[in-house]
């Protein structure tokens, strides 16, 4: 991904409100677009504040790989930081040098240089989301799980049914990110093929992501479906989120979801989560699309051609332990 063009469509979004444009969503280039999800795929529309909302919490997310000094910088010039509020970008210029104690030019030179560095990391985070490309070898058709909470532990089961954009299909990987145990290096988690296949590898790239290397019963054509069932328990020490989402970076046509709690400690909400950032999970909040826990505490939810790398999924609160 050109850093140089990106940085360019940064320096184009931070005139005037920047990231509080009333036009935001022409103010974006391709590069930002891609980044938030933005654009009415699949025929959806954007909603204005739901654009805005992505665009800020990625724009967030990608200056916390930044100096603490520099990623001040760029949420000031883009309009990100509250203290710095202005209408104008010279504004936020000024506001940035008396927090600095420089000249209003010593301030614009370090907002040029945040640009560059987030630049940076945005196109590494747009290179990595491309290096698997949607059609690489299958897509899914369907995914249906079921989450359980009125367990010891959080277990799903995930049944898929995948089918192959080319001949030869002969095993597929499946990723699974959670928050690492306190004092850990890695997840504390149990995951395996229930029905289906067979599990080859239980790779853990980074410390809070797992991987499962599931080989077929026989290698597929192109157009060929197969079905297959993965569990997932976690261990004793794992910490769970208060959410399962979906956030799919290939082609997945309809994802199902039911999450059963403990009908005796249900949570104080469940909502609906649609097309949104998984970096505004990190702070439950009850917004629209509240789902209601049937007589067993039972939710469902289900979603057609969820878009590439926004989740889907449901997220809640949980009553606190006695």
């Amino acid at each position: 991904m050109s850093a140089v063009e990106i940085k360019s469509e940064l320096r184009s979004l931070r005139a005037g409100r920047g990231v509080a444009a009333p036009n935001l969503s022409a103010r974006l280039g391709d590069h930002l677009r891609a980044l938030c999800g933005g654009g009415g795929g699949n025929g959806r529309v954007d909603e204005p504040a739901n654009l805005r909302e992505r665009v800020i919490a990625e724009l967030q997310g990608q200056t916390r790989h930044l100096p603490d000094d520099m990623a001040l910088a760029a949420r000031v010039a883009l309009g990100m930081h509250a203290p710095a509020q202005d209408t104008h970008f010279r504004g936020r210029v000024a506001w940035l040098a008396r927090r600095l104690g420089r000249e209003d030019r010593t301030a614009l030179r370090r907002i040029n240089e945040a640009e560059v560095l987030l630049a940076e990391a945005i196109g590494r985070e747009l290179g990595r989301r491309t290096a698997h490309p949607v059609g690489d070898g299958w897509h899914v058709a369907a995914l249906r799980v079921l989450v359980r909470l009125d367990t010891p532990t959080m277990e799903a089961y995930e049944e898929r049914r995948i089918v192959a954009d080319r001949d030869g299909v002969g095993e597929v990987t499946l990723g699974m990110s959670l928050p690492c145990p306190p004092d850990s290096t890695g997840l504390d988690i149990e995951a395996g093929v229930h029905w289906g296949g067979r599990l080859i590898r239980h790779e853990r790239p980074l410390p809070q992501r797992s991987q499962l290397v599931i080989g077929l019963p026989r290698p597929l054509a192109a157009g060929e479906s197969c079905d297959f069932s993965v569990v997932t328990r976690l261990g004793p020490s794992q910490v769970a989120s208060p959410h399962y989402v979906l956030t799919a970076t290939r082609r997945c046509r309809r994802f199902e979801l039911r999450v059963r709690f403990d009908p005796d400690r249900l949570p104080k909400w469940v909502r609906r989560v649609t097309g949104e950032p998984v970096r505004l999970l990190d702070t439950p909040r009850p917004v629209s699309e509240l789902l209601q826990p049937d007589a067993v505490g039972e939710v469902y939810t289900e979603f057609d051609e969820p878009e590439l790398y926004l989740a889907y999924g449901a997220q809640w609160l949980a009553v606190p332990e006695p």
